[in-house]
């Protein structure tokens, strides 16, 4: 499996800032005056206070005001998000970083370290039970994991009867892939995909995460090849994948389609050369770890 299968480094860090400070900083790249900016929906001289950390606004006018200039919603919260992240969930934060550096080093010292702070958190079961599992997988002791951990992670997966919702249960059925009995993976990826017929709309986040873990099932499945299994899920991941918008974020796994489609039609010499491109091309993360 590809060790980004674990924990996937985040696209880059915000320093911290207000929600004052980041509408600021939206009103400059738009090339707004305050007026312009706060028209219909706060009064100028509120907004002048606002940005200015003076006063804090309510949620229902920030969002009319997001909306009102077209602004990037997602990328707006993440500009703030450290400011307003309690100080466990930073650490939490830091810790899964730290494991997705030592994970993509092969470095089993630091996981070692950064697993037992992890463990020592109050919450976050999840990155828990991921953390344990890519310490495992590190120092080739996959095995060594007991039966019983293996139900608990698939109970805690499946806790919630809504859990594609659920980022957490979501990045641990991802790295969970390794330690399942294969029927498991497979009944939960069925599972995943019924699930997902029901839903429409989501954000372009959510469908990377989706994106995410069709990308890792068929990296999974493509080493269980020589098992007798259903292509229902393998035809099911591809569909989802081809029909992914061609945004930035998203076109990495649209592209792992076609990359994927050849390895199960047995063209292994059409994968690799399309790999080869891509990296020539500077197509560097996602890419590299495909299997092939």
């Amino acid at each position: 499996m590809s060790d980004r299968t674990f924990f996937i480094l985040g696209r880059g860090k915000y320093k911290y800032m207000t929600i004052g400070e980041a509408l600021k900083e939206e009103q400059n790249q738009l090339g707004l005056t305050h007026e312009e900016m706060a028209a219909g929906i706060i009064a100028k001289g509120t907004y002048s206070k606002l940005i200015n950390g003076k006063i804090e606004i309510r949620s229902n006018l920030l969002i009319a005001l997001l909306l009102e200039h077209d602004i990037d919603i997602s990328n707006f919260f993440n500009k703030v998000k450290n400011t307003y992240t309690s100080k466990e969930k930073q650490l939490a934060i830091e810790l899964s970083q730290k494991m997705g550096l030592a994970v993509n080093n092969h470095d089993c010292v630091l996981a070692e370290d950064i697993l037992e702070k992890i463990l020592l958190l109050e919450n976050h079961k999840y990155l828990k039970y991921r953390a344990i599992i890519a310490t495992a997988y590190l120092e080739n002791k996959v095995s060594f994991l007991s039966e019983n951990f293996k139900k608990e992670v698939l109970v805690a997966i499946n806790s919630n009867s809504n859990w594609i919702k659920n980022p957490g249960a979501l990045r641990l059925l991802s790295t969970a892939l390794v330690v399942l009995d294969p029927e498991q993976v497979e009944n939960e990826m069925e599972l995943f995909f019924l699930k997902l017929r029901r839903r429409n709309n989501y954000s372009e986040s959510v469908k990377e995460r989706y994106a995410m873990l069709c990308d890792n099932y068929l990296h999974w499945r493509f080493d269980y090849r020589k098992k007798v299994f259903d292509k229902k899920n393998i035809d099911s991941a591809l569909q989802f994948l081809n029909d992914l918008d061609s945004s930035p974020h998203l076109m990495v796994y649209k592209l792992s389609k076609k990359y994927y489609q050849y390895l199960f039609n047995n063209q292994i010499d059409l994968a690799k050369k399309m790999k080869i491109d891509l990296l020539d091309m500077g197509c560097i993360a996602g890419v590299t770890n495909w299997p092939v």
